[in-house]
């Protein structure tokens, strides 16, 4: 099963159960999506209409991106294809950091310190932090991408 892209290698382990993606990325997204909305808009008095804080279309994309994850973990766990354990546990690693700030913003963006330098310093730190989450779950979603485009171009050259 070793083919010249590197995508499997001998030593490599795969998981005797192939719906376990499957199933911890269908927590994350059950994790990740709010049953309440009441308590994310706002209405300006004047308006008709309410307003939705840009947090929560950042949230709507990654509960978008997550089903789709959902779906090919599904797609490959249906076609019996075997999951590395290493390209799972780091596209779950590299997708929990940005779960934790959509879950948990307050923790993130609350800043109680009297001392202006040292807030200054603490926002910054934060703005790095998520920042880093963000691109940690695009680097965790384009592996993914790139192992499920490969792993169906090698089932297609194998199968005649």
């Amino acid at each position: 099963m070793v083919n010249s892209e590197g995508i499997f290698s001998a030593r490599q382990t795969f998981m005797k159960k192939p719906y376990t993606p499957f199933l911890a990325f269908l927590v994350l997204i059950l994790i990740t999506i709010p049953f309440s909305f009441d308590f994310s808009t706002s209405i300006v008095p004047g308006w008709h209409t309410t307003i939705f804080p840009a947090y929560f279309i950042g949230e709507l994309i990654v509960i978008i991106v997550l089903l789709f994850v959902i779906i090919g973990y599904w797609l490959l766990s249906k076609q019996g294809d075997k999951t590395s354990w290493i390209l799972f546990a780091i596209h779950f690693l590299f997708t929990i950091p940005t779960i934790i700030y959509i879950k948990f913003p307050t923790v993130f963006l609350d800043l109680q310190i009297p001392n202006q330098d040292k807030q200054i310093k603490a926002i910054a730190f934060r703005m790095h932090f998520i920042s880093a989450a963000w691109i940690l779950f695009v680097l965790g979603q384009i592996l993914f991408v790139i192992y499920y485009i490969r792993v169906q171009k090698v089932k297609h050259t194998i199968s005649p």
